[in-house]
């Protein structure tokens, strides 16, 4: 485009590429980055080697280096584990909500979190959609946050949608999509409608979790996903580009996936039965155990060590001796 409107001389174009670290991230918000950049890639190699491999290192001190730089990574990650299970970040204020997140997150990450639960002293819900202060049943709320910049006070303006059914929440900032971590306006009116805990903390916690990776291989429970995963994606594939096959489809899966709810209810129902009978089997068992008594085994014959006994004939100073 700029080849073929000779905007190679533009200043305005060159403005904007140059402030493109601005801009940007608008674009890419909705899509989960950890809150990470481009360049970051690079940038963490760089410093994974940083004090280890310089641009006279050879290949043998590379070998040695790196194998330095692996155990320190270890090291860290071990003292960090340590710190994140013996340390606990206190609570800013007396809310559930923050205590929730306190149990689950990372130190680095709660801080991350605690930082947008305390800004939203700054944010005040202004207005309902539908008028309402009814909560969770698809409502809009518009929320003012007073913004500093440039040494001015600005005030701007945010849309946080509700929904009761699935329990989704979603901001116009879009910063739970992007670094999923819950924004303080989002914070704002759950606090406003008196919300206690998030109810799906599965999509809330990602990647964030105290969760050790699995550097040896996947678990069954994640061979069984990957497994399905890949089965509905197949299927998906045959019957995207025809509306009536991909409705049966759905229609299908709604249906199955009832069953399976009533199929838990009943093994957890059943296993709860199991339980008690199990129990009481074993009492009964325990019971008839001591009456009998503890059971008393002949100990296992053991070799002896070194040469065997044998006899020998003596000689007649010994017998004199002994007489």
């Amino acid at each position: 485009m700029v080849h073929s409107y000779e905007l190679q001389e533009n200043e305005w174009l060159f403005s904007l590429y140059s402030e493109r670290s601005r801009w940007v991230p608008c674009f890419l918000k909705t899509s989960f980055w950890a809150g990470m950049s481009t360049t970051q890639r690079s940038e963490s190699i760089n410093a994974f080697f940083d004090g280890y491999v310089n641009a006279k290192t050879t290949l043998k001190q590379f070998v040695e280096q790196y194998e330095r730089a692996l155990r320190s990574k270890v090291e860290k990650e071990i003292q960090a584990d340590y710190k994140s299970y013996s340390a606990i970040v206190l609570c800013a204020t007396m809310y559930e909500l923050e205590k929730q997140f306190q149990a689950i997150y990372t130190i680095s990450k709660f801080k991350e979190f605690q930082s947008q639960f305390t800004g939203m002293v700054y944010c005040d819900i202004i207005s309902n959609e539908d008028g309402s202060e009814k909560f969770f049943r698809g409502h809009k709320h518009m929320v003012q946050e007073d913004v500093i910049c440039n040494g001015k006070k600005y005030k701007k303006i945010y849309i946080v949608e509700t929904l009761k059914e699935s329990g989704n929440f979603a901001c116009s900032c879009h910063l739970f999509e992007s670094r999923g971590i819950i924004c303080k306006h989002a914070i704002t009116v759950l606090i406003r409608n008196d919300v206690t805990s998030v109810p799906d903390m599965r999509d809330v916690c990602r990647s964030y979790q105290r969760v050790k990776i699995n550097y040896d291989g996947w678990t069954p429970d994640q061979l069984r996903y990957d497994h399905l995963c890949r089965a509905f994606a197949a299927v998906a594939d045959k019957v995207a580009n025809d509306d009536m096959r991909a409705g049966k489809l759905i229609e299908w899966i709604g249906a199955v996936s009832n069953d399976l709810d009533s199929i838990n209810i009943d093994q957890k129902s059943k296993g709860k039965s199991n339980l008690n009978q199990s129990i009481l089997v074993d009492s009964v068992k325990g019971g008839a155990d001591k009456t009998l008594g503890p059971k008393i085994f002949y100990p296992n014959h053991v070799k002896r060590k070194g040469a065997p006994r044998k006899l020998r004939q003596k000689e007649a100073l010994e017998k004199i001796s002994k007489n």
